[in-house]
């Protein structure tokens, strides 16, 4: 029976497994650090990456498949007789050209391709790409999926408490005045997701004052917005979590929690030691 192909990129964030598994196409961002190019999950993997973040960071840029590498994605799915259609899935195109190039390139194939903008990334994004992978295993149509997709876009939110404002700074993700005036302050911000930008979401003038803060948003979310499952990611080694999985769990019992390293590409622009909450409104 034939299928739809599933195409995305890096800033899913999925494991090498669960592409192998369900026959992901992804295509690798490349992780730009001292003037050396890393194809992210290719050349190097993430755990190599923030330790290089850790030692000389600051500077490291990111870029994105070229629209020719996606045509030549596209173009052997559409000789692959396996596959009647494409359904691709990618990073917020407010951050990256990667969806622009994933669209102009779908369009040079015959076989229907529905090219969606997840306005996210990392765990959001993840759930995405796992939504399409059961709705394809149970044959629902490529127009079924998108319409779920969409939907986790709607209700996915991402936050990120970032480590680095210099590298904030220079990533140019947020603006030069925003990082100069955190950084002069000496005040803690919460980043977060608007519409696919990333937008300074709250100030507080410390670190306990920002716990408290995420603690009180996130119990919000959990009984406003059904959130039963929430993704702590980090930027680095995974014991920069352990004091936030214990807070959380102190507060929010009943909260299943999922631990995972935050995806390079956006752990580039927020630095090393960043910890991010990634979570769907009513999953």
């Amino acid at each position: 029976m034939k299928k739809f192909a599933i195409v995305t990129d890096s800033a899913a964030g999925l494991s090498e497994s669960f592409i192998k598994e369900h026959d992901i196409k992804v295509l690798p961002m490349t992780v730009i650090i001292d003037g050396t190019p890393y194809r992210d999950g290719v050349d190097i993997k993430t755990e190599e990456i923030y330790e290089l973040l850790k030692e000389s960071g600051e500077g490291a840029k990111t870029s994105q498949p070229s629209q020719g590498e996606f045509i030549d994605v596209y173009k052997d799915i559409e000789a692959d007789e396996n596959y009647d259609g494409v359904l691709a899935v990618h990073a917020s195109s407010e951050l990256t050209g990667t969806y622009q190039n994933s669209l102009s390139a779908s369009k040079e194939i015959n076989k229907p391709a529905v090219v969606i903008d997840s306005r996210l990334g990392s765990y959001p994004m993840r759930q995405m790409i796992v939504s399409a992978v059961e709705s394809r295993n149970n044959g629902e149509t490529i127009e079924t999926v998108e319409k779920n997709i969409n939907e986790i876009s709607e209700n996915g939110q991402l936050f990120l408490l970032p480590h680095s404002f210099s590298q904030m700074r220079k990533s140019g993700r947020v603006s030069a005045s925003q990082t100069m005036l955190a950084t002069l302050l000496q005040v803690q911000i919460k980043l977060k997701f608007d519409d696919g930008k990333i937008v300074i979401g709250e100030k507080v003038r410390t670190k306990k004052k920002m716990a408290t803060s995420v603690l009180k948003s996130l119990e919000a979310h959990v009984k406003n917005d059904a959130v039963k499952t929430l993704s702590i990611v980090y930027a680095g080694k995974e014991n920069l979590i352990n004091e936030w999985k214990t807070k959380i769990e102190e507060h929010i019992p009943h909260l299943k929690l999922e631990c995972e390293p935050l995806v390079p590409v956006a752990g580039v622009h927020v630095g090393y030691g960043t910890i991010g909450f990634g979570f769907i409104k009513g999953k």
